[in-house]
């Protein structure tokens, strides 16, 4: 404690609020920096561990506090300068003053550190995250409305920052906002590609071609944000199929399952393996578009959620499996749905790694094995993270 309070000084009131000066520990999943202040946690934006700051208290409560930088008195040699003007007002981006490779391995550190404490296993020694390009990749966002133009909210406000360039968007999406065409609705999603965009309230068919193959879906409807990446992502699941298709050089057989599988986007790169696949989405406005890219292969759809298929099926055996499930993660009934089935391959898409980690517990316990997991940085100079962990079942 005597050693914590050595590296903190209150240095009075700066503009009404009261300062210290204290060096960070270190980065939190998150992307705020943890200082003690006299013991008591700190999180506080924009500062590097070992930095050394001058920092207030914005609010104050009884496990940790949150702070704001006020100013820097040492800088840490991973430090760079933000590339958009906007950035600290701004609240998309909050990992711009971080270079952009230690933005991957801090990234790194925060999946191997949620696995060690959520699932109580380590991943593997080569886990690592597949870079994205840095600028210019974001091809989905959700614009907010205000009196000056489609804006994105502010940092730590509940109020929007008009934009007119976003150096993280495709530019198509760009022209969308140097056009400053006010917004029909309080805040509109938004696809778009090198050369086009296309407006959530249009519902516009959208056709793209991803390592091949056409896929479709509508610009109202959730799509990856980041096309850069997709096909690493999806080789990354398929080079984990088994049997026959492109890998062994055969005719695809055996039957797939994707659940949480939205349009079909991995289904349509697995039905190269499998001659059988079966798709499960929640949203049955995704159907027509599953059945379209899925044309011509023997398939079935189910447009319910995976709670509600399951008390009417899941008795057929599966060879391999993919879940993409949202933040929330796997239900429990789920999880036992997987443990009983115990599909010889199952591939774990996550954008949460909390829950991916809490669920990767249950599917160990339940038999699995990890063979395999990486990273995949669809949101640069974000704390966002995209994991995928593949698992196998020996016997």
């Amino acid at each position: 404690m005597n050693k914590m309070k050595s590296n903190n000084r209150d240095i009075g009131y700066r503009n009404g609020e009261q300062c210290f000066s204290s060096i960070a520990e270190k980065l939190v999943p998150g992307g705020d920096a943890l200082f003690r202040l006299d013991g008591k946690v700190v999180f506080v934006p924009s500062v590097l561990p070992g930095e050394e700051a001058e920092i207030s208290i914005v609010k104050s409560g009884k496990k940790f506090s949150r702070g704001r930088l006020v100013s820097l008195k040492t800088e840490s040699e991973k430090r760079v300068e933000p590339f958009c003007p906007l950035y600290g007002k701004c609240g998309g981006c909050n990992m711009q003053h971080i270079d952009y490779s230690e933005q991957l391995l801090f990234k790194t550190s925060f999946i191997r550190e949620h696995f060690s404490r959520f699932a109580g296993a380590e991943l593997p020694g080569d886990f690592s995250f597949a870079p994205s390009k840095p600028r210019g990749y974001r091809n989905r966002v959700q614009f907010h409305s205000s009196p000056e133009g489609p804006g994105f909210m502010k940092r730590a406000a509940n109020s929007v920052i008009p934009v007119q360039q976003c150096p993280v968007l495709v530019p198509a999406l760009n022209r969308f906002l140097e056009a400053g065409v006010p917004l029909t609705t309080e805040r509109e999603t938004c696809f778009g590609t090198e050369d086009q965009y296309w407006t959530g309230t249009e519902s516009k068919d959208i056709t793209l071609e991803i390592l091949g193959r056409s896929v479709s879906f509508c610009s109202n409807q959730f799509f990856q944000s980041n096309l850069s990446l997709l096909p690493e992502l999806i080789s990354y699941v398929t080079d984990f199929c088994i049997g026959g298709g492109t890998q062994g050089n055969s005719a695809p057989s055996g039957h797939a399952m994707d659940l949480y599988s939205g349009v079909g986007l991995f289904s349509v790169f697995l039905k190269d393996y499998y001659s059988e696949i079966t798709g499960i989405e929640m949203n049955p406005e995704t159907e027509p578009y599953y059945r379209k890219n899925m044309s011509g292969s023997s398939f079935e759809f189910f447009g319910q959620s995976m709670e509600k298929w399951l008390k009417g099926n899941g008795g057929r055996q599966a060879d391999f499996a993919v879940v993409d499930p949202p933040r929330t993660g796997l239900s429990e009934d789920v999880v036992k749905f997987l443990v009983k089935m115990a599909v010889p391959r199952l591939v774990y898409v996550s954008c949460d790694p909390v829950t991916q980690a809490r669920d990767t517990k249950a599917l160990l316990e339940g038999g699995y094995l990890i063979d395999s997991a990486r990273g995949f940085d669809f949101y640069p100079h974000t704390s966002h993270m995209e994991s995928v962990v593949r698992f196998r079942r020996d016997g």
